[in-house]
């Protein structure tokens, strides 16, 4: 079960990406856990058949603000370079690499490895801050998803049938003692 906020927030506010630690503070949107589905009526009946296609690999944003504060002797600016760099060379080359990914939220929905999707523009607040936005896209190794929902069984016997049947009898012989 991943930390939660209120007792450790510094880990919400940066990704580890291969291994590296995101400048500024991040802050993370649309990782949903999505589930594909055929979905089959058949005419003139209630409810449908449905199979799973696939599940889908989660597609994300990351919104990064970043800070220079001389007064505290922070720099983001300087650090973010080499973090888009990093974030670039998931995709530089032939062969796109997929880096381990590690932010409570991501653990959360399972989400273990990323690629670049896409990295915006930086977007300077005028306050000696800016966000940049970055789109990653989930990395799963394909394995077969094929399959329809099992209806639930039918209700088993109630575990409370032998004392109800020993509280029955019980009653029983009650009635025929004097006191029943």
């Amino acid at each position: 079960m991943p930390p939660n906020p209120v007792d450790n927030p510094d880990l919400y506010d940066v990704i580890v990406l291969g291994g590296k630690r995101s400048p500024g503070v991040v802050t993370l949107s649309g990782h949903d856990s999505k589930v594909s589905w055929d979905i089959k009526k058949g005419p003139g009946l209630a409810g449908a058949s449905m199979t799973r296609k696939a599940e889908d690999p989660a597609e994300f944003t990351a919104t990064f603000y970043i800070v220079k504060d001389d007064t505290l002797d922070v720099d983001e600016f300087a650090e973010w370079d080499a973090f888009q760099d990093h974030i670039n060379s998931t995709v530089s080359g032939k062969t796109p690499k997929a880096y381990d990914v590690y932010h409570p939220d991501l653990a959360r929905q399972n989400i273990k490895q990323v690629v670049k999707a896409s990295i915006g523009g930086m977007t300077h607040d005028g306050k000696g801050g800016a966000t940049v936005v970055v789109k990653f896209t989930e990395y799963k190794r394909p394995k077969p998803a094929a399959g329809s929902p099992r209806p639930k069984k039918k209700a088993e016997a109630d575990p409370d049938a032998a004392l109800k049947a020993e509280l029955a009898a019980l009653t029983e012989q009650f009635k025929k003692t004097k006191a029943g």
